[in-house]
């Protein structure tokens, strides 16, 4: 049949070409109409759209196989579905279903109406009362549980990552390399040494118990210890990634963005207050020497607003989409990260003293250590007497800045 058919994504890619394409529209539109005119906001807006639609593109393939793994689950759905009728129609298959109460009570009352049936075909068990029957049938619960997304930000993805079977980790770091000079014939060379530092990781335990009772176990439809240690994994992923963004140091990690990393003291002030420029954005870039390969890192909040950036001498967009074979997207010709932890940037006044973007080499300027996996203690004595088992979760861990001048901050003038 037709409507058995699967219907095919209608949904249009959007092409390089469009893109540029949209850029180009951009400008003549900015030209002719000026930033403040309903014809240009109304361009504005669906460029901002085809962009937004071009990002998406970026998580395709995820959703191909979250399609894919739906259908699969449909199909077991069908499947026992299936089993059930099969086994109902076995039961009654030797069975006339004119010979059944039923028919005959609807036959009776198809031929003469209400008046002829007798108390016996009148009653029926049904499901709307709770006394005729309703107490007997049960909802049926779904198998999987809707989860909200939990955003994480992705420093554990870029920094460099070192397993150490001590609490503590020590990281030699070179600061100075010996200094040569030219010298005439018979000249005495300068003597000269190389300088080293140290920094001193610390790993710290991030915990959580989570308590539950007995017959919470033994009646969840689900695998209860399953769901909250999987559950604790994504908190555990959100805390770190917090911590690696504004953690203090103290007894926790040192985000970059922290007083205790000293990065702010020596952040780019944007040219004008209250306001980032795409010509902040490239300035930025000049901060790094050469040889590091430096990120952006930003909120998607502050993405959608450099979407719109453009350079003030040559009057290109900095955001250019990826041009295939697995290139990223960039901003002023540099990939970016999305880091949800740092802050938003909207284009209002509210953000003075803040500092929404970083440039930086996250492999050699942030260290993160694990001492351990992620361990559990499952305590069923403690609260026995209340049938309560309690699950507790520890992990040590810690990031920290090693190599400041890797990183490079925008501070919002105010």
């Amino acid at each position: 049949m037709p409507d058995s058919k699967e219907k095919k994504d209608t949904t249009e890619e959007v092409t390089t070409e469009q893109i540029m394409e949209a850029v180009k529209g951009f400008q003549e539109n900015l030209e002719k109409y000026g930033e403040e005119s309903v014809d240009f906001k109304e361009f504005e807006a669906k460029t901002i759209e085809l962009f937004e639609t071009q990002e998406k593109q970026n998580q395709k393939l995820i959703a191909e196989n979250a399609e894919k793994e739906k259908k699969a689950l449909e199909m077991e759905e069908r499947m026992e579905t299936l089993e059930k009728e099969i086994v109902e129609q076995t039961q009654t298959k030797n069975i006339n279903y004119k010979e059944t109460p039923e028919y005959k009570a609807l036959q009776i009352f198809c031929q003469e109406g209400v008046t002829a049936l007798d108390l016996d075909q009148k009653q029926l068990l049904r499901t709307d009362n709770a006394t005729q029957g309703g107490y007997l049938t049960m909802p049926e619960m779904d198998s999987m549980i809707l989860k909200q997304i939990t955003e994480v930000s992705p420093i554990r993805s870029l920094a460099r990552v070192k397993s150490t079977g001590s609490k503590t980790l020590e990281i030699p770091v070179r600061t100075g390399i010996p200094q040569a000079a030219y010298e005439g014939e018979a000249a005495e060379d300068v003597l000269d040494t190389s300088d080293y530092g140290l920094e001193t990781v610390t790993a710290y335990r991030l915990s959580v118990t989570v308590p539950f009772t007995r017959d919470m176990m033994m009646d969840s439809e689900f695998n209860l210890e399953n769901e909250i240690t999987g559950d604790v994994a994504e908190s555990f992923a959100q805390a770190e990634g917090r911590g690696f963004v504004l953690g203090t140091g103290a007894k926790q990690p040192e985000g970059f963005l922290s007083l205790a990393a000293g990065l702010q003291a020596d952040a780019r002030e944007t040219a004008t207050a209250s306001t980032i420029t795409g010509d902040d954005l490239i300035l930025l870039t000049g901060d790094l020497k050469v040889g590091y390969q430096p990120y952006y890192g930003f909120s998607r909040q502050s993405l959608a607003r450099f979407r719109t950036f453009k350079g003030a001498v040559d009057g290109q967009y900095l955001w250019q989409t990826g041009l295939g074979g697995g290139a990223p997207n960039t901003l002023a010709g540099y990939p970016y990260i999305l880091i949800e932890d740092m802050p938003d940037y909207d284009g209002t006044s509210g953000g003075n003293g803040t500092f929404p973007v970083v440039f930086a080499d996250f492999m050699r300027g942030y260290t993160i250590i694990d001492r351990t996996g992620l361990e559990i203690i499952r305590d069923e004595v403690t609260r026995k007497r209340q049938a309560v088992i309690e699950l507790t979760f520890h992990r040590w861990n810690t990031g920290q800045v090693v190599l400041p001048e890797a990183f490079k901050l925008l501070e919002i003038k105010s």
